[in-house]
């Protein structure tokens, strides 16, 4: 359901923020795609990221199987997600694509696969 939200859209260029219907506990998913090498997009990213959190979900999914290009700025804002959500004893969970596993690669994140669980 995560990886297939734009039902064959579009995919978004600023994130945008759901409700995972039908779960047992409040979850959010935050979804963005396209080109994440630019600040713009990384800020906005970052920005509902924070607004989420302060709902204080018990998890939150980022889905990012549409990214097409990424750095290490994304790197760095899913560190710091990963952190602030630890701070708010929330759970992340990461769906990537192949850009986003090799900057994270890169940068010697730990691989995509120990932060993503199968529902």
């Amino acid at each position: 359901m995560i990886a297939f939200s734009t039902m064959g859209g579009a995919q978004p260029k600023m994130p945008y923020s759901y409700i995972i219907q039908g779960q047992s506990e409040p979850t959010k998913a935050i979804l963005v795609g396209g080109d994440l090498r630019t600040i713009e997009t990384i800020r906005a990213f970052w920005q509902l990221a924070l607004e989420e959190l302060e709902s204080k979900p018990l998890a939150i999914w980022l889905n990012l199987t549409n990214v097409f290009y990424a750095d290490t700025k994304l790197a760095a804002c899913l560190v710091a997600i990963i952190r602030r959500a630890q701070e708010h004893d929330t759970s992340v969970y990461i769906v990537g694509s192949d850009a986003v596993q090799d900057v994270l690669k890169l940068c010697k994140v730990p691989p995509l696969q120990l932060f993503t669980k199968v529902a």
